[in-house]
């Protein structure tokens, strides 16, 4: 498979691509979402162009994340749909669960525990016969799976030559996202090469759950910043922009947050957890001056100027932290005014 992947056709590399993930897959998701956005087009013809921007505007709007856009999710439609529960042992659950937080991070890092848990109940169990093509190219896309036991090959057809073998995927690998997500025609032929079982998420389910959790998270930190002093001046429209330029990162009890001193350049938000700011005075001991919770935040003052950080922040606890860099805030919203 190595020689397939170096061999330079970049074209089938990129289909398989398109509805497959995991860890033998030759691209991930997240190496086609950037490449969409990020690199310029080179000298093209007219109808080149013409195709181009085609393709553009169909795109536009999925450049943050693996969001779902494939079809319009009203609030109506959130509101009368029912999350399905399909009963599971424990044991079955776990491995779900296990597959989602190690090889998913590109899809379902930014849901919480409850959301997975939600995610995992929707699945249900398929088995697929040795043989049987669970997924064929050009077809419509109905199911996100996870291979559970088994084998699977993958073949991708281009230009009406016969389909050729690019990859396998056994137990823990999962296909299917893409056609979801975009409202693409299945990428590639998918068969079972031993009899197999699957874990599979229905098209509304997937779209459902992934915009419900996407809105929720957007709201929940719209709601954070509305509570920021300093930020009391920006629109509705500014806080939601805004929420969208968060980073996310973990930090262990601990760890040293912003270190006194040191050239402020973020300003943080506790998302959940605790920390404590400790200022430093000389010989003296190191006194503790405030603490923080679930929406407290600090290194405001890193918005407003380049001063130095007057205080340390340590994690009292392990924390999920938000942040913003000054030069990332002042070139989408302007600089804050004193």
């Amino acid at each position: 498979m190595c020689s397939w992947f170096c061999c330079g056709n970049s074209e089938i590399a990129q289909d398989t691509a398109m509805d497959f993930s995991g860890k033998h897959s030759p691209l991930t998701e997240t190496v086609i979402i950037k490449d969409m956005k990020e690199d310029q087009p080179p000298v093209v013809t007219e109808e080149q162009q013409r195709q181009e921007d085609e393709k553009l505007e169909k795109f536009k709007g999925k450049e943050r994340r693996a969001g779902v856009s494939a079809e319009a999710v009203t609030k109506e439609k959130l509101a009368q749909w029912k999350k399905p529960v399909h009963p599971k042992s424990q044991e079955e659950k776990d491995r779900i669960l296990k597959v989602i937080n190690s090889k998913l991070g590109v899809l379902f890092g930014h849901l919480d525990d409850v959301a997975k848990m939600a995610v995992v109940d929707a699945m249900f169990k398929k088995t697929v016969p040795k043989g049987e093509n669970l997924i064929k190219q050009g077809d419509e896309g109905d199911n996100f799976y996870i291979v559970d036991e088994g084998k699977f090959d993958i073949f991708v057809a281009r230009n009406n030559n016969p389909p050729q073998k690019v990859m396998e995927a056994g137990p823990g690998l999962s296909f299917g996202e893409l056609s979801l997500m975009y409202n693409a025609k299945r990428a590639a032929t998918v068969t079972a090469t031993q009899d197999c079982v699957v874990w599979a998420l229905d098209r509304e389910s997937f779209q459902m759950m992934l915009v419900t959790a996407e809105n929720t998270k957007k709201k929940t930190y719209e709601g954070l910043l509305e509570d920021i002093d300093i930020l009391h001046g920006l629109t509705k429209l500014e806080r939601a922009q805004l929420s969208d330029l968060l980073e996310f990162e973990i930090a262990e009890k601990g760890d040293v947050i912003i270190k006194q001193g040191d050239a402020g350049d973020k300003f943080f938000i506790i998302e959940s957890g605790t920390a404590e700011a400790r200022l430093a005075d000389g010989n003296k001991p190191t006194v503790t001056v405030k603490t923080y919770g679930p929406g407290g935040y600090f290194g405001e003052i890193a918005l407003l100027s380049d001063v130095p950080r007057k205080a340390s922040v340590v994690a009292t606890s392990d924390c999920e932290l938000l942040w913003i860099d000054k030069e990332t805030f002042d070139r989408v919203l302007g600089p804050i005014k004193d």
